[in-house]
């Protein structure tokens, strides 16, 4: 398996090198860091309806569709990547992609339990410490290859995080900054020192090793670079940016794998926040008009939810 141990890249690197890698049908490992911050978008948002386009054009914060699923990401140095590339023809490749998150995941794992974070694998693709998010990582074909990608955080920007994310107002945003502090967990919430892209960089190729024996380090050769230019031209063209995807018509955000939070309209003028834990409510909590069901709202705790719930009687 050829290794890309590149350290610091560009934004727009950071996700284009594994999509050249995929299309020249190349299988290999990339390990990197972003030298600024920057949104992905999973291959099926919808940008609309996913991300406050003001606030990033106002923080000058660029954006990019990646060709992997999962969800809305911010990414910026507080985080190492980590992406595999393999042929769809790979042995060691399963035909329901999401079995192989469990060896693809076991390196970070191990990072994170080399530092003291009880780290272990949330199916399907999350890594959890002491049940907090602290890993999140996605898969898609990507011309005859499948690429996995994931990240190991460092530190992590919550504030910045509940800006970029569309959401129906103050109070939702308020109540999604709460959610993700309480659900996610980095390396600087566990360890009191500062732990650079080396140490976890060494760590990540010997956990690899494990798995696929030598890896063989490789430079950036003339044609990756420029099939990852070729790449970078396509998706900073806004007809892919802004390209329409999955719609809701109400707000749904995914914390984790078994945390969502909602917002769900109660007549024209009252709405309901509400925190899902493994498909029960945690949490509820009404505005505007809805105020009388406020009394309500405690009976509600525990219950498995249901799109109708809120107009039991």
């Amino acid at each position: 398996m050829d290794l890309y141990d590149l350290g610091e890249v560009s934004w727009w690197e950071s996700q284009c090198y594994y999509h050249a890698l995929a299309y020249l049908g190349r299988e290999g490992l990339i390990l990197c860091y972003p030298s600024s911050p920057y949104v992905c978008l999973g291959l099926h948002d919808d940008l609309d309806q996913e991300i406050d386009l003001e606030y990033c054009q106002r923080q000058g914060i660029p954006l990019f569709r990646r060709e992997t699923g999962g969800g809305v990401v911010y990414l910026d140095k507080g985080q190492v990547f980590f992406q595999l590339v393999l042929r769809q023809d790979n042995s060691w490749l399963p035909l329901r992609r999401t079995r192989y998150y469990e060896q693809f995941l076991q390196p970070a794992i191990s990072a994170y339990k080399y530092f003291g974070l009880p780290a272990k694998l949330k199916p399907p693709a999350d890594i959890t410490a002491a049940g907090r998010k602290c890993s999140g990582n996605a898969c898609g074909d990507i011309g005859k290859c499948t690429a996995y990608v994931g990240n190991l955080l460092v530190d992590f920007d919550y504030t910045v995080m509940s800006k970029i994310l569309r959401v129906p107002g103050s109070q939702f945003r308020q109540y999604l900054r709460q959610t993700m502090q309480a659900n996610m967990t980095t390396l600087k919430d566990w360890v009191h020192h500062s732990v650079g892209y080396d140490a976890l960089a060494v760590l990540l190729v010997e956990g690899f090793k494990r798995q696929w024996g030598d890896l063989e380090a490789r430079t950036l050769d003339d044609e990756l670079i420029r099939k990852a230019k070729e790449i970078y031209v396509k998706t900073s063209s806004w007809e892919w940016i802004a390209m329409p995807g999955r719609k809701h018509t109400e707000r749904t955000i995914k914390i984790a794998e078994d945390v969502l939070l909602l917002e769900r309209r109660i007549g024209p003028d009252s709405s309901a926040v509400i925190l899902l834990h493994n498909g029960k409510v945690e949490q509820m909590q009404f505005f505007g008009k809805a105020a009388c069901y406020f009394s309500r709202a405690d009976s509600l705790i525990g219950c498995e939810w249901h799109e109708d719930l809120l107009g039991r009687p």
